[in-house]
Parts: structure tokens; C-alpha cells; sequence
């Protein structure tokens, strides 16, 4: 899982390079000089945890600049193995880049790279003296994924994308694919023309 992650983030920075007649840095810095439009949102991610699915909840936000956007997140997850008492609850505080490839009024194909810090509350029970276990560990996770999104109507569109995960801390059960899929709401649009009807 981790040689994954790391073929997607040494193709993001490949593709970055080509995308651009000058260096990765200055796309980044140019884009960092727009004025930011502020991002609020839910995300939902249907991953895996121990082999059982598992919906992962957050909550994001942060600052659009155009061709980067740069968030903080909080997720939490939760799910008992079938079949046993186990269950790992997960807490994670998150940072987030998005990389825009297109964009424009109807289409958005981004890239994330996200990070973060987290606990995962794990309760087992031993297999051999069948007495429940628990512990808390420390979560840090790696993640980088592709999303689109296509509008359909004026403030409503469709949005998917697949990703792949890892911790960089031991027995944490976090490693998996993700994939997410839904309707979005696109907030800017619809507040801005309620101010205007407001008016």
C-alpha cells in the first residue's frame, strides 16, 4: 500500500511539472496571490477497516485559491469486526492540498495530498485467554486520491474519487483503498444568490 502512495504522489509531482512552463513552486506561489474563497464542507469516504467497510465522516475547511486549495479536516470513523467484539474507533485531525488539473464552470478533476494526527481507541479480545483488551494508539496517516466533479444544475452536481491510504504507525488498521461518491451542494452559488435576492 505504501509503494502505491508513493507511485501516486511521484506521479503527481511528474505531471505537475509537465503541466507547467516553469517549476511546480512557482505554479504554487502564483496561485497562493489570488484572493482565497473560503471552503466548508462535509466528506465522506467509504474505506476499509480489518477487512469490515467502514464510512469515514469529516468535516473540512479552508482556502480555495484557484489552482490550490489548502484545508484542515476532522474525521472519525467506527466499526465492530462481524463476527467478534472488536471495534476501532478512530479520531483524526487532518491537513489537506488539493491540486486543481482542471476546473472550470461545469468540470473539476483535483488531486489531494493529506496528513494528519489521530488516536484509534481499539477494544479485542484476546484469543487465547478470551479477556477484552484495550488500547489507544497513535495515528498518523498518509493519503492521495483523484476526485471529479460535474454540476448539473446550477448549484447541484455529482461528485466521485478513489484513493489509497496508509499509517505510518503500527497496528493501527488503517491501511486501505478509499472511494466516495455523492451530490454536492455548491455553497458559493447558492449563498451568493441569496444575498442578491435578499437585496
Amino acid at each position: 500500500m505504501r509503494r502505491i502512495i508513493v507511485f501516486f504522489l511521484i506521479l503527481f509531482f511528474i505531471q505537475l511539472a509537465k503541466a507547467q512552463s516553469w517549476s511546480p513552486i512557482d505554479s504554487i506561489k502564483l496561485s497562493l496571490k489570488n484572493k482565497p474563497n473560503i471552503i466548508l464542507g462535509m466528506d465522506k469516504r467509504n474505506s476499509y477497516v480489518v477487512g469490515m467497510p467502514v464510512n469515514i465522516f469529516g468535516i473540512r475547511l479552508g482556502y480555495d485559491y484557484g489552482k490550490l486549495a489548502l484545508l484542515g479536516a476532522f474525521y472519525s470513523a467506527s466499526t465492530t469486526k462481524e463476527g467478534t467484539d472488536n471495534t476501532y474507533d478512530y479520531l483524526i485531525l487532518g491537513a489537506i492540498c488539493e491540486y486543481h488539473w482542471y476546473k472550470n464552470y461545469r468540470f473539476r478533476v483535483y488531486q489531494t495530498i493529506q496528513t494528519g494526527i489521530g488516536t484509534v481507541d481499539i477494544k479485542e479480545r484476546d484469543v487465547i485467554t478470551k479477556e477484552i483488551q484495550y488500547k489507544s494508539n497513535m495515528i498518523i496517516p498518509i493519503e492521495t486520491g483523484i476526485t471529479g466533479n460535474i454540476r448539473f444544475l446550477k448549484y447541484f452536481g455529482l461528485t466521485a474519487g478513489i484513493g489509497v491510504r496508509t499509517s505510518l504507525t503500527p497496528n493501527t488498521y488503517y491501511t486501505a483503498p478509499y472511494y466516495s461518491y455523492g451530490i454536492m451542494v455548491f455553497t458559493k452559488d447558492l449563498i451568493k444568490d441569496i444575498r442578491n435576492f435578499t437585496k
